[in-house]
């Protein structure tokens, strides 16, 4: 993959988790309708607490799709699939904790999450391999 093929990648990727992130925002302002509602029963002041956990993931996210978006050298393809490959595991967990316990927006939201990893994960050999650009030739 040369370095316009990684831009142009980078960009689809980047919606991608514009997308993710624009999900889990959905997720935090339902988290906090429902906590407030429910408040006065118990039930809220938990919903409260993921609220407060998933706006710290998203604000570390958005931060990370900030710094994903300049990515441009093959050191940078490296770190991408690096960070990507080691969100699987907590997406996995994450995933079937919303199923088990009816988050099904929170599902929907970490299975975004999840096919975004694997997409990076699958491309991996593409992102890493080394292209035309990085051959030097030399004439004898």
């Amino acid at each position: 993959m040369g370095e316009l093929e990684f831009k142009e990648y980078i960009k689809k990727l980047t919606v991608w988790m514009y997308v993710s992130f624009g999900v889990w925002i959905f997720i935090i302002c339902i988290q906090f309708i429902i906590g407030t509602t429910t408040l006065l029963f118990g039930y809220g002041f938990t919903t409260l607490l993921l609220m407060i956990y998933n706006i710290v993931g998203s604000i570390k996210y958005f931060k990370n799709i900030q710094i994903i978006s300049k990515f441009s050298t093959k050191e940078d393809a490296r770190q991408l699939v690096k960070y990507f490959e080691k969100t699987i595991t907590p997406c996995w967990i994450f995933m079937f904790l919303n199923l088990i316990f009816g988050g099904f927006i929170g599902f929907v939201g970490n299975l975004i999450d999840l096919i975004i990893a694997y997409n990076v994960r699958g491309n991996k050999g593409m992102l890493l391999m080394p292209s035309n650009d990085d051959v030097t030739i030399i004439e004898e």
